[in-house]
């Protein structure tokens, strides 16, 4: 078999396979909503992607989703890693920075 993907962006490592999250070296514990989130926007990263667009990402998980519940994602995301680390563009939505190794 080949290496497994993992997504770097920055600081921040994804092992799409394994579903982990690593954060300047250190592993981080998502649920797997939060998951979803994170490795939709750094597969993204650099580019905004809407609330619209995240949400369909989660419809896999949950048909039923609360209309905030991004927004409770991102929070949960920012406070384990880092509250700068996923941008909010007003009336937009969201971004994952490609360099965020300054956050």
């Amino acid at each position: 078999g080949g290496a497994t993907p993992v997504l770097t962006v920055g600081d921040l490592q994804i092992d799409s396979a394994a579903h982990r999250v690593n954060w300047r070296g250190v592993a981080v514990e998502l649920g797997p909503r939060e998951y979803a989130v994170l490795e939709e926007l750094a597969r993204n990263a650099g580019r905004v992607l809407s609330r619209e667009q995240l949400e369909s990402r989660l419809y896999e998980w949950d048909r039923a989703l609360d209309s905030n519940a991004i927004e409770v994602h991102i929070h949960h995301i920012r406070r384990k890693l880092a509250p700068q680390l996923i941008r909010t563009v007003r009336g937009v939505g969201y971004l994952l920075p490609r360099a965020n190794t300054e956050v």
